[in-house]
């Protein structure tokens, strides 16, 4: 028996091997329809897709044969490997490198090999696709060129595979990136938005002058604006990395878009533009709807249509019911878009026309058709410069009867909670933390402060809390950890995750036992009002806050 010698080229072989981490991996339908296919073409009872390493052959895939592996001295594929074509012994009784191979003296029994060299891209052979029998044989010239075709099959798959996880290497790479901007950028603007909130509730209480007052509104504008931009990304990437879920809910339609009616008419109003909306008759008075993504949908939609229309003229949002289809309109007297810029107005951070010049992230459009196409919906648009644009989503509507359960909350809750509760909140942020206790002055309620996670859970041992609010991110132990500790100690005490990180939605989703409910920073005071209301509640008879 001959034993084959290292490749001249072993250690870039090796590397180049590695670099496909698929080594010991589980076996996988691709390469096994491949080594099907070769068995029945070249008619042999064994193929294998063999793997060299420095110690062993390894097989990626196998018809016929029972073992994972060999010892690579007496591997053929090893002699095989030195080749840039097929490699094929007719007779390995009458090949001085086999007769006396083990593989050849007993099971399997070789009497016939044939292997064609996998080689990279970079010119180096890591292995071989190979069929075996157990007696004489030889390859027909169609056999020949059938294996050399099925081994770069094998090559091509295995370069798909390694760029597979190449990407989401990337895509995870990128969602930690936006995760930590997401929350270094929403920490400041929490400070900004919840102050500059705050401030814009008491300017007649503490006699602002106007101009200051017109200052703070500009603050806020801009914080609220900058915290848009920082959630279309965010949003963007969540779509993209399958991370965003649709959730329907039931849900008064009517007054949902009466609502979203009032708050689109303030920037319409802004600039002078006749804003109106149209319900049709033919839509019922309850409808399943992802209530946020819809919000969104029309939002953009007519921000956009307001945006790039001029004051004196209309922008018209209807909403009918056709073919058991949500159709949403937005008409417009805007500016109108080419037909060649239509076909680049979904396109990421891409303003077009008249765009190219105004604020924006060129995101909104394109977030808007994802949106549209995570709800299997469809969007049209139909536009001429000069005489406006119509914008068209097609929605399909649920039948499901397991969510036609009315959703009535629209309307912000009114302060409903014990003023006297005992609140903990946990957070190792100075500005964070005044902004809340401005928050909860401004509610007439009193917290606790702990800086660190280490405190809290000594807090917690040496006073009873009614409820919890407890920062994610905390130096030491983290928010989980934290909770973990104190809800085994305090198991019916409510502690309400707190982040300025948006993709910590999931965790809060994966760990509902440790956490009672999830609010992201900026905090909305409306949704700290309904969270109070839903845990410490006033009880009848108690003084109100």
């Amino acid at each position: 028996m001959k034993i084959a010698p290292p490749t001249i080229d072993e250690a870039a072989r090796l590397k180049s091997l590695y670099d496909y981490d698929i080594l010991d991996t589980e076996a996988e339908k691709t390469f096994d329809d491949i080594t099907q296919l070769v068995a029945q073409i070249c008619n042999m009872p064994i193929s294998l897709i063999s793997l060299v390493d420095s110690e062993r052959q390894w097989f990626k895939s196998k018809i016929g044969l029972a073992p994972q592996q060999t010892a690579k001295d007496i591997a053929f594929c090893t002699h095989a490997i030195h080749q840039k074509k097929v490699f094929e012994v007719e007779d390995t009784l009458h090949d001085e490198r086999f007769f006396d191979n083990p593989l050849v003296t007993s099971t399997p029994n070789i009497r016939f090999y044939a292997g064609t060299p996998l080689v990279s891209p970079d010119g180096h052979v890591i292995g071989t696709l190979c069929v075996i029998d157990d007696k004489p044989n030889k390859l027909t010239q169609d056999q020949r060129q059938a294996l050399e075709v099925l081994g770069r099959s094998v090559i091509s798959q295995m370069e798909l595979r390694k760029n597979i996880k190449i990407l989401k290497l990337a895509n995870e790479h990128k969602t930690e990136f936006l995760s930590n901007m997401s929350h270094e950028l929403r920490t400041p603007l929490n400070a900004i938005i919840g102050f500059s909130h705050l401030m814009l509730e008491n300017t007649q209480d503490y006699k602002i002058p106007p101009k200051f007052a017109e200052y703070v509104k500009h603050i806020d504008y801009s914080g609220r604006r900058l915290l848009s931009v920082v959630n279309s990304v965010i949003d963007l990437n969540k779509i993209e990395a399958g991370m965003m879920q649709v959730q329907l809910k039931t849900i008064c339609f009517r007054e949902f878009i009466k609502n979203l009616e009032g708050m689109l008419a303030i920037t319409a109003n802004q600039k002078d533009v006749e804003f109106s909306v149209h319900v049709s008759n033919d839509l019922p008075k309850y409808l399943a709807v992802d209530q946020a993504k819809i919000t969104q949908i029309i939002t953009n939609l007519a921000h956009n249509a307001i945006k790039f229309t001029d004051g004196g003229k209309w922008v018209k949002v209807e909403l009918s019911l056709n073919n058991e289809q949500l159709v949403i309109t937005v008409a417009d007297q805007g500016v109108g878009i080419s037909s060649n810029d239509q076909t680049k107005l979904f396109n990421q951070f891409q303003q077009v026309g008249q765009a190219k010049s105004s604020e924006g992230s060129g995101l909104g459009l394109s977030i808007t058709q994802s949106l549209v196409t995570l709800l299997g919906g469809k969007i049209k648009v139909l536009s001429t410069v000069g005489s406006g644009s119509i914008f068209k989503v097609l929605l399909p509507q649920q039948n499901d009867t397991s969510i036609l359960q009315p959703d009535l909350t629209l309307v912000p809750e009114k302060a409903n909670f014990d003023p006297s509760s005992k609140i903990l909140l946990v957070e190792d942020n100075k500005i964070n933390q005044a902004v809340m206790l401005a928050i909860f002055e401004s509610l007439n309620i009193s917290i606790i402060i702990a800086e660190s996670g280490e405190e809290a859970v000594e807090a917690t041992n040496n006073q009873y809390f009614d409820l919890i609010f407890m920062d994610i991110h905390l130096p030491g132990i983290d928010g989980f950890q934290t909770s973990e500790r104190i809800k085994h100690n305090f198991p019916r005490t409510p502690i309400i995750a707190l982040s300025a990180d948006t993709f910590c939605q999931k965790r809060f989703n994966q760990n509902t036992k440790i956490w009672d409910e999830y609010l992201c920073k900026p905090l909305e005071k409306e949704n700290l009002v309904q969270v109070l209301n839903r845990f410490i509640p006033l009880l009848p008879n108690m003084p109100n806050a």
